[in-house]
């Protein structure tokens, strides 16, 4: 994983990430080849990021710059993810009880996107700190903040998509502008969404949520205790909008480990999460080689003390490291 440590403006960090990176030889000249359906969706969306998320689009306008490509290409580009067919899998859980607060999740994917997936430590100009993980620029998968509030996404194949905003922008709004569960919330009900999620949320107070949302759909459920998603919807009026493929990347088995386990425990400790989403207690993240599918990151949050564990891989074959870099960024808040 890289791992920037970005400041300033958004416009600011924008240019010198992009910077950083063509000074290394990136070139992502390869993924701007889009065809009509990609250019006219991003055209459509576009407006709508630059109303919702003004200082977020100047960071990808200078991004842009620092690459030496056009806004429009890179703009194409991130407002697309999530918005077609891509591999992801992932699993979540949060879980409460009355003294500690977690949050997890695995992030699974081709691995090949193990080498360019990023931990980020962004300290942006009047937002709030936070550090996060994503397999793409900008956006955010998973992170915590300075107050605490931890998010994570996992994505389902969307059967339509809409003009609005993406899980990965979504995310990264919510942990530079929301402090708590609620607020979080707030900002997904403003906001209109492009693509397909669950989305799991855990606050220093204990609050959790589970929001199944997709371009027209929404339905959250609020808990004091636990909630789990994987790739499918769950509540009854989201399930019509599932992948004809039921169990796909065994999505059901992941969240059947994950349930039955939290069910029937109620005094769950760090070590337990980091045994949980490491497969030591059923199947999460042990995937048969034929599907050329495979964990590249799992991270573990205890929200209260705004620590996180990170294993760069998958789980089962690589040990998770407090990351050092939480208390020192978060202890100047």
């Amino acid at each position: 994983m890289y791992h920037p440590r970005l400041k300033g403006t958004h416009y600011e960090i924008g240019k010198h990430y992009g910077e950083i990176l063509y000074k290394n030889g990136i070139n992502l000249g390869d993924l701007f080849h889009f065809n009509d359906e990609q250019i006219s969706f991003a055209k459509e969306c576009l407006p709508i990021y630059e109303k919702y998320l003004k200082d977020i689009m100047e960071e990808v306008r200078g991004l842009a710059d620092g690459l030496r490509y056009s806004y429009i290409d890179v703009a194409t580009w991130l407002i697309n993810i999530y918005c077609n067919k891509d591999d992801h899998g992932c699993s979540v859980f949060a879980y409460n009880n009355n003294s500690n607060t977690y949050l997890a999740r695995n992030m699974d994917m081709p691995p090949s996107y193990k080498k360019t997936s990023e931990s980020i430590v962004y300290i942006p100009k009047d937002k709030y700190s936070f550090i996060g993980h994503s397999t793409s620029m900008i956006m955010i998968e998973d992170g915590i903040n300075e107050h605490g509030l931890s998010v994570a996404l996992t994505f389902l194949l969307s059967k339509e998509i809409k003009p609005g905003i993406n899980g990965g922008f979504l995310l990264r709004k919510i942990l530079e502008e929301a402090s708590t569960t609620k607020e979080a919330i707030n900002i997904i009900n403003e906001l209109p969404i492009s693509s397909s999620h669950n989305i799991v949320i855990a606050d220093s107070s204990g609050d959790l949520a589970l929001i199944e949302i997709n371009f027209t759909n929404k339905v959250i459920t609020r808990s004091n205790n636990f909630v789990v998603a994987t790739n499918h919807y769950n509540s009854e009026s989201m399930k019509i909008f599932n992948n004809k493929d039921d169990n796909w990347y065994l999505t059901k088995d992941r969240y059947h480990t994950l349930y039955t386990y939290l069910i029937n425990h109620k005094d769950i400790n760090i070590n337990n999460c980091l045994d949980l989403i490491s497969n030591k207690y059923g199947f999460i993240c042990d995937y048969p080689k034929k599907l050329n599918f495979d964990t590249i990151w799992s991270s573990v949050y205890d929200v209260k003390n705004k620590d996180i564990y990170i294993a760069e891989g998958n789980p089962i074959k690589t040990k998770f490291k407090k990351d050092k870099r939480s208390q020192i960024i978060f202890a100047k808040m």
